[in-house]
This record gives C-alpha cells, sequence and structure tokens, in this order.
C-alpha cells in the first residue's frame, strides 16, 4: 500500500482502554468525531479532526500533521492541535498508528486506520480539567468508496 492511499474522510472513534467488562458500550466512548487527511508523496500529512457541532456554532476542529510511512505496514503519526479562537484552542494530542491489513477475500471491506492518542497537555479548567498522560484507543474507517 502507498501511503497516498491514507488521504480521505474517515469516521473517527477513540474507546477509553478500560480492561474490565462493561455493561455499556458507550462507557467506552472517548471521541466520534471526522478525520480528513492528505498524505502527500512524501508522506507528510495534514487535516482535520472536526467536532460535531450544530451550523450557528462554527467549525470546532483541531488541525493534524505528521508524517506516514510504507512498509510491511502503512505507519503514521500525527500532531493535533486545536485552532486558534475557537473552545478548543487548549488541546493538543498525538497519534500513533497504522493501516489496518486488507483481506483479499473480504467483503464490504473499507480502509480502517486503528492506533493509540494521547493527550500531551491540559486543557479545560476547573471540574472540567482533562489531564495531560489521557490514552486511548482509536479506529478511523475511510467513508470514500
Amino acid at each position: 500500500m502507498d501511503t497516498t492511499e491514507l488521504t480521505g474522510s474517515y469516521t473517527y472513534r477513540s474507546f477509553l482502554d478500560l480492561t474490565e467488562p462493561v455493561d455499556d458500550f458507550n462507557k467506552l466512548r472517548f471521541a466520534q468525531l471526522e478525520l480528513t487527511l492528505t498524505v502527500g508523496p512524501d508522506g507528510a500529512v495534514s487535516g482535520a479532526l472536526v467536532f460535531p457541532t450544530p451550523p450557528e456554532a462554527g467549525l470546532l476542529a483541531m488541525d493534524m500533521v505528521g508524517t506516514a510511512t510504507a512498509g510491511p505496514d502503512v505507519r503514521f503519526t500525527l500532531t493535533g492541535k486545536g485552532r486558534p479562537n475557537t473552545p478548543i484552542a487548549d488541546f493538543h494530542y498525538a497519534y500513533d498508528g497504522i493501516a489496518l491489513r486488507h483481506w483479499e477475500a473480504g467483503t464490504d471491506q473499507r480502509l480502517t486506520l486503528a492506533g493509540t492518542v494521547l493527550r500531551v497537555e491540559n486543557h479545560g479548567s476547573g471540574p472540567a480539567l482533562a489531564h495531560a498522560g489521557q490514552t486511548a484507543s482509536f479506529l478511523a474507517v475511510n467513508r470514500d468508496l
């Protein structure tokens, strides 16, 4: 697989890494967002991780930059930072992932990215403070046909 094949729009979902069984799958939910990526021939990655908001609230997104490398597996690293002058301006996350295997005999399979995410810096304040160091696992499923 060529790294440029990562270019596209994805449904991004991240999950808390809890070890105990849960009675409600939503207890694992960390985020559900839209991820767009553009990968150049040199492996440079740019894009956005867009938060769901009503149209009147304006676009709420983190700008994504990083690199992708080809090999036995396509790997990528990304840094996401909230856009200035938005409620998420202080968001800063790091991502490490791979493109999952494409099964030759699979049906209705989509390109899926998987990996881990790390909250690099604290964001928010008071009771809404989200501490640096939080990790989660993620899957991003390509929406493009």
